[in-house]
């Protein structure tokens, strides 16, 4: 007989050397939440493991619970038997609907009973037993009682909205944090979640607190609210809601005491550049030569793990758009990346990955293929210090998209026509085309403006950084 998990061990599981909490999702929640939740907790010790696991624990059950809420309510939860109970009301005749309304005043009598303790008290000189409910319980037969008669929740029809969207599945995943989000709040201040109970006071309200007292950096803040204001706006649309408060109303960039706004990621330096290279990744070359290939590329992550060994004939990359980018994009290899591909490319066909040691995550996972080596170079550059991390700010201001940044700031600095620079990094504002299979000067161009990007001297020998007119900031 196979042997009966400890429990003392629920929700670990050991991964690459280290412990980690894992969740299963339900099923209906997977669109949302992927199949599993996962974190590190960056120990080795099973006794670490468990003292570190119960905020984990408890966060990964929230986030449960506000999908569950985001999506209506539960399978047999009292929000999803109120619904049905509302949907018998609305149709019921005379005599049918005081019988159900009976039995709803009782099934609120019941809900408001649910835990509650029994206390003493003392009334006309006599005392007796009496339970008192919890605030729990009241909050949840109040909003049982008020859904039969006829208000509407307002994640109830967020699941119809999710099927009608047109964007990425990994984007999907930002739906349900972002109702979620706004359904703490409401709770937290006592509202009700019913669509009628949300107007211009409470939509301004929910602005003034992303701005001044949640902790998620403004990109997030900015992300989440532009989520829910346009699931409002499906929501007038379709006539769930009789306005869209948030319609109008943005959440303001920070701006700092010197004038400028928030941290912004940026560029690594060629000293952050050298040290990256220099270092030594546990997974040695198949991390190196990413990194390679992203720095003397200006490509994103995901188009460089994705790369085909196909994709990488003529002499030129083909890059699979990105972003808001229209077409797939050719783009000369950098001369210095030539004995890169020659080593991945031989012995194989050319529908083989040209990085086949990142494979993409399992299904149902909606992850991109990148996620798994995003993490392992996060846990790298964490290791030999090339971070720049500032507090409420969910990232470090340097990762790996500042290859991207370093690579596009050679290229300025190097005196590389914007319009050319644009094209070959993949920026909307480019309208010159790179072709593989014409034979004008673009793709000559582009070779001889890729060849002026070098990496720093990997030897050890100090850099001399290269300063533009926007002065490199330090840290404090």
């Amino acid at each position: 007989m196979p042997r009966k998990p400890d429990p003392q061990d629920a929700y670990l599981d050991y991964h690459d050397g280290y412990y980690r909490v894992s969740m299963s999702v339900p099923k209906k929640l997977r669109p949302h939440l992927g199949s599993r939740l996962v974190r590190g907790l960056k120990t080795k010790s099973v006794i670490a493991a468990r003292s570190l696991r119960e905020p984990v624990v408890r966060e990964f059950k929230k986030r449960i619970e506000d999908a569950w809420a985001a999506y209506g309510g539960a399978q047999r939860s009292v929000q999803a038997e109120a619904v049905e109970t509302a949907k018998i009301l609305k149709n019921a005749d005379d005599n049918l609907h005081d019988f159900v309304w009976q039995g709803v005043q009782e099934r609120y009598q019941e809900i408001l009973h649910e835990g509650a303790k029994e206390e003493t008290v003392v009334e006309y000189g006599r005392s007796y037993r009496e339970p008192v409910p919890t605030a729990d319980a009241k909050r949840r037969a109040t909003e049982f009682r008020q859904i039969a008669s006829g208000q509407i929740p307002i994640g109830l029809y967020h699941a119809d909205f999710m099927k009608q969207l047109r964007i990425k599945d990994r984007s999907k995943l930002d739906e349900p944090r972002a109702l979620a989000l706004f359904l703490d709040w409401l709770r937290a201040r006592g509202v009700y979640p019913f669509i009628s109970n949300v107007g211009n006071d409470e939509a301004k309200d929910f602005v003034r607190w992303l701005e001044n007292d949640c902790d998620l950096a403004w990109a997030s803040k900015a992300k989440y609210f532009g989520r829910l204001k346009f699931y409002w706006g499906w929501l007038l649309a379709e006539g769930h809601a009789k306005e869209n408060p948030f319609h109008g109303r943005v959440v303001r960039k920070p701006v700092r005491e010197d004038g400028e706004g928030e941290d912004e990621e940026r560029p690594y330096t060629d000293t952050e550049v050298q040290r990256l290279f220099m270092g030594q990744p546990l997974e040695g070359r198949g991390m190196l030569d990413v990194m390679a290939v992203a720095a003397l590329s200006g490509a994103r992550l995901d188009a460089v793990i994705c790369l085909k060994v196909g994709e990488t004939e003529d002499g030129l990359f083909r890059f699979k758009r990105q972003k808001k980018e229209k077409f797939d994009r050719d783009i000369p290899i950098h001369p210095d990346l030539h004995e890169i591909i020659m080593r991945r490319i031989e012995g194989k066909s050319p529908d083989d990955d040209l990085f086949a040691e990142w494979p993409a995550p399992r299904p149902p996972s909606k992850k991109p293929r990148s996620s798994y080596f995003s993490k392992r170079f996060t846990f790298y550059s964490k290791k030999i210090g090339v971070r720049e991390e500032v507090e409420g700010k969910r990232r470090s201001l340097v990762n790996f998209h500042s290859f991207r940044r370093w690579f596009i700031t050679k290229l300025e600095h190097a005196g590389v026509p914007g319009e050319l620079s644009a094209s070959i990094v993949g920026h909307a504002r480019g309208s010159l085309t790179l072709d593989r299979y014409s034979s004008g000067p673009q793709l000559k161009a582009a070779l001889e403006a890729i060849e002026k990007v070098r990496l720093p001297p990997l030897d050890g020998t100090p850099v001399v950084e290269t300063r533009g007119l926007k002065p490199i900031r330090r840290k404090p």
